[in-house]
């Protein structure tokens, strides 16, 4: 029915409530609303009714929405239509019109993503940009926590972003997997996370995990989880252990190696592991940048971010000063002889520490404020007073240390410690078996 020339800043936007949830027999037949009283509609109440004809501003949604502007100021025949029928979620829909209308609208994970898909498909740049706003903040915020995104919900994200090339959602997916991957570990769909959002997840410089041992298991455990599947694709055997050369072999626990031998998956690595450990614990502290031949050191490293809460270093006998110094020292730090030399007399001065001598001035390392636990237990190549100051340095906000079954750990140590670390609270020195 073409509109009359009293109404033609007006259209009748007409919604069916299909929502599977809704007793249908418990539901109204219709409702008759304007988006003129749309910021003080009951919602709930209108979600009730079966059909909801909606009076809006022909104006206004071709201005704020792509698909309306397209649809009423074109050619197309509805363009003189006074009422076009409208096939969404109604719920949906209205939180749409809300924010073409400027009513406040809250972005959440509940939400987000049909929110996201409904902008995309009528074009409302508003809404475009405050879903990428709140999925940016959840992504990069450094208290994950407060706004956690369910793995499943993220894993559909993700999937939406690959489908529709929308760059930037696979981008913050990977990065707030990584960052929360001990969360993500310990969920029952950790085993669903696909392929490729795994692997560029472990590649990226902000996976956060307490331990290489941690990322180990996990990496284990999907591969376990997805052995039918990866057995019916394309991929070779290359390709599906090829995640696993991302481990920094050389810092995990020795048992822990020893203890996947047997592996299907891990057999080779495990040896290499233990081939490592091996050579590591028979080098001195200050050769062990060179005993790898890895001219990046990146197997010495032990993994730290700006998101790290606890660093589990427990039954490493490999670990030494040299290690925690590595680590604290900025990634893109140069590697040329020149810059190993420094190193390796940094790594003198600090074990120097021990020795009663005056250290000379460590090398410029990062600060890791989230740290708040370090556990050294069995790790009886630390220097505990070079151990001291690194913490001292680079974790400022460290309340918990566990050194178990460390000797060498004298009542001088702990007042040095007390001293460098003011908010350390809590200190694990058990020595018994």
């Amino acid at each position: 029915m073409a509109s009359s020339s009293g109404d033609d800043e007006f259209v009748i936007l007409t919604c069916t409530n299909d929502n599977p949830n809704e007793a249908d027999i418990a539901r109204d037949t219709e409702i008759f609303i304007s988006t003129e009283d749309i910021q003080c509609l009951d919602f709930d109440t209108i979600l009730r009714y079966q059909t909801v004809r909606l009076q809006a501003n022909r104006i206004r949604l071709a201005e704020h929405s792509s698909y309306f502007r397209g649809l009423l100021s074109g050619s197309f025949s509805e363009s003189s239509m006074d009422c076009i029928e409208v096939q969404w979620n109604l719920e949906m829909f209205m939180n749409i019109l809300k924010c073409i209308y400027g009513c406040p609208l809250d972005v959440t994970s509940n939400n987000f993503l049909p929110l996201f898909e409904g902008a995309l498909y009528f074009g409302v740049d508003m809404l475009l940009s405050k879903c990428r706003a709140w999925f940016s903040m959840v992504s990069l915020s450094k208290n994950p926590r407060s706004q956690q995104i369910l793995l499943d919900d993220l894993i559909h994200i993700w999937n939406f972003g690959l489908a529709y090339a929308i760059d930037f959602v696979p981008a913050l997916c990977v990065s707030y997997l990584a960052r929360n991957f001990m969360w993500a570990m310990s969920t029952n769909f950790f085993g669903a996370i696909p392929y490729n959002l795994l692997i560029d997840c472990v590649k990226h410089p902000c996976l956060t995990i307490d331990s290489e041992m941690h990322l180990s298991d996990a990496l284990l455990i999907w591969l376990d989880a997805n052995t039918e599947q990866l057995d019916c694709s394309s991929r070779t055997e290359d390709d599906l252990t090829e995640i696993l050369k991302e481990i920094r072999i050389s810092i995990l626990p020795l048992w822990f190696a020893a203890g996947k031998r047997r592996s299907c998956y891990f057999s080779k690595l495990a040896d290499e592991s233990i081939d490592s450990i091996l050579r590591l614990v028979k080098t001195p502290s200050t050769g062990s940048i060179n005993v790898l031949g890895d001219f990046d050191l990146k197997h010495l490293r032990i993994r730290l971010t700006e998101y790290s809460e606890r660093v589990n270093l427990s039954g490493c006998p490999q670990i030494t000063s040299a290690s925690l110094l590595l680590s604290l020292l900025h990634p893109s730090h140069s590697m040329d002889p020149a810059s190993r030399k420094v190193i390796k007399q940094s790594l003198i001065n600090l074990e120097s520490l021990d020795k009663g001598r005056i250290s000379l001035s460590l090398p410029p390392t990062l600060s890791f404020e989230a740290v708040q636990e370090v556990n050294i237990s069995k790790c009886p190549r630390i220097h505990l007073k070079a151990a001291i100051e690194c913490f001292s340095n680079s974790f400022p906000s460290l309340r918990t240390i566990k050194a178990a079954y460390l000797l060498n750990f004298k009542t001088i140590t702990f007042c040095k410690l007390v001293q460098k670390c003011p908010l350390v609270c809590e200190v694990d020195l058990t020595v018994d078996p």
